[in-house]
């Protein structure tokens, strides 16, 4: 075979009309962009999380919350004579007796007889009137 007929056999072959008849693919617009984003991503280095957690900032905002913490603790504990007098909702409520509360039902019970009489029936009338 001479080398005509190789490069002429190269060039009836069926991959090159495949590859005639492929579309070229067309580069979105924000291509550029979108390349040089990811070349900073991976050229920034990453500390390791347990690094991260020994930089300044979260070592100061934990150490003002154990100093809020403990003065919060150091208040609760000693209450001063001058602020044991202006707090708020410091009066004991007493508890409402008993009688009082049987009192106080027999009289709601009576209103809502006076009120609407077919609700209770004869002996329930007699009961609450006897009391």
């Amino acid at each position: 075979m001479s080398i005509r007929e190789e490069e002429n056999e190269w060039e009836n072959d069926p991959v090159w009309d495949l590859v005639d008849k492929a579309e070229a693919p067309e580069v979105s617009p924000l291509f550029v962009r979108n390349v040089m984003r990811e070349v900073r991503l991976a050229s920034e280095t990453r500390l390791p999380w347990w690094k991260s957690l020994l930089s300044p900032r979260p070592v100061f905002a934990g150490s003002l919350a154990a100093i809020a913490a403990a003065i919060l603790i150091l208040a609760n504990l000693n209450p001063s004579a001058e602020n044991a007098g202006n707090v708020p909702g410091a009066t004991v409520i007493a508890e409402p007796q008993l009688p009082q509360l049987d009192v106080l039902l027999d009289e709601e019970m009576l209103a809502q007889a006076a009120e609407d009489p077919s609700a209770f029936s004869d002996e329930a009338l007699v009961a609450l009137l006897s009391q």
